[in-house]
């Protein structure tokens, strides 16, 4: 580990740090700040004052959270001039494990190839393109090697076979707040713990007949990493919202002409007397906690596991939506991966324009957390259904995060 851990220093000179991973954004007293409760506050500090009764009767979903577990992660940079990047991650639930290929083109967007029947409405949350295909995985690893085969076709109808050969990674990146590389900029704001990490081992991969290089970083090293991580933060979102106090149903895509994932059937969410809204399912489960309407956290869970991968804390409480009320509300927020506290900041306000809200949200640590704003609005139709979206936007100026 000390040997890579003067490598990157050595990287890190060549100015490369649009790829390597940093520290934690907000530790210590700071970090200890947001989990002191406050009420929801104007951006110039005044107190929030409601003016009127809730729109409807359940709890409103102002922002999309999401996250994921990857147990083992190989991401080789290649020399392909349509293709960016060749991810392939391993999702381990309690019935099974399976492999993703994720590769990113040009525009620095991931498309998923999977063999899993309605790959489309797989973890909906995650605005991800998919694209289901066989998928052959041959894992003959040993409990310190691993010996990785794949072949598939990807999003272009080329064949890819791709073979690795390496040390199993043992330890985390230092520092393991890990750099997203561009990738998947215009549909989340991502954030990542590189919870084990290491560079090298024996890569190659062929492209429609054609063996591709592996681009070098500064000309030294070749981009193959193995590692295992949690992905995880907002994501640009399009769903209706129905029911009563005590649960109420998702539905999305709801209004959007075009979106990576299908509506796989109502999502039901339960609301319990502690104030946590809950959607179990397969793969993650969502949990938002309200007081009183208000939004104080969000977090994500995976199946067959208890610990948090995502806990976003907010500061004061995120106003209850459902109310209205005069002014410009703002909330610092603070987003914990995997129990690593304090991995990323940023800034979320919402106002009432007309019958709805506008809702922005702009993170602002660590850098490549903090180019992705989502702008959103939050609609209410005469028969309780709430529409709530968010794009993302490049934005001039940072809202205040309020006094």
């Amino acid at each position: 580990m000390a040997v890579l851990t003067l490598l990157l220093g050595m990287l890190a000179g060549c100015g490369l740090r649009d790829v390597l991973p940093g520290p934690a954004v907000s530790m210590g007293r700071d970090r200890a700040a947001f989990e002191i409760a406050a009420a929801p506050r104007t951006a110039d500090g005044a107190v929030l004052v409601y003016t009127s009764a809730p729109v409807v009767p359940y709890p409103v979903l102002p922002l999309q959270v999401w996250g994921l577990r990857y147990a083992l992660d190989l991401v080789l940079v290649s020399d392909h001039p349509d293709w960016v990047m060749h991810e392939y991650a391993r999702i381990d639930l309690p019935e099974r494990s399976f492999w993703l290929a994720k590769d990113a083109g040009r525009d620095r967007e991931q498309t998923i190839t999977a063999d899993i029947p309605g790959i489309e409405r797989w973890v909906p949350e995650a605005p991800v393109r998919r694209n289901q295909g066989r998928l052959t995985v041959e894992d003959t690893s040993t409990p310190t090697t691993a010996n990785l085969h794949f072949s598939y076709m990807n999003p272009l109808g080329q064949p890819v076979d791709v073979r690795y050969s390496g040390p199993l990674p043992t330890a985390p990146s230092q520092p393991r707040n890990g750099n997203t590389m561009g990738h998947s900029r215009a549909s989340v704001a991502a954030l990542l713990d590189l919870y084990a990490f290491r560079i090298g081992g024996k890569a190659s991969i062929t492209i429609d007949g054609h063996a591709r290089k592996l681009h070098k970083l500064a000309g030294l090293m070749p981009e193959a990493y193995l590692l295992s991580q949690v992905q995880g933060g907002f994501a640009i979102t399009d769903f209706a919202m129905r029911g009563m106090a005590e649960s109420f149903v998702v539905t999305r895509p709801w209004a959007a002409e075009s979106w990576p994932t299908e509506d796989g059937g109502l999502e039901t969410w339960t609301v319990a007397a502690d104030g946590w809204a809950e959607r179990p399912g397969p793969v993650t489960t969502l949990r938002y906690h309200f007081v009183e309407g208000e939004l104080d956290r969000a977090q994500v869970l995976q199946a067959g596991a208890d610990e948090v991968l995502v806990n976003v804390v907010f500061t004061p409480r995120v106003p209850d939506v459902r109310r209205r009320f005069s002014g410009v509300s703002a909330s610092r927020f603070v987003v914990d991966i995997n129990g690593q506290r304090g991995h990323g900041t940023g800034c979320f306000s919402t106002e009432w324009v007309g019958n709805g809200l506008e809702t922005r949200l702009q993170p602002n640590a660590p850098r490549w957390f903090a180019d992705r704003a989502l702008l959103g609005t939050i609609q209410y139709r005469p028969d309780d259904l709430t529409w709530v979206s968010a794009w993302r936007r490049d934005l001039e100026t940072e809202p205040s995060c309020g006094r």
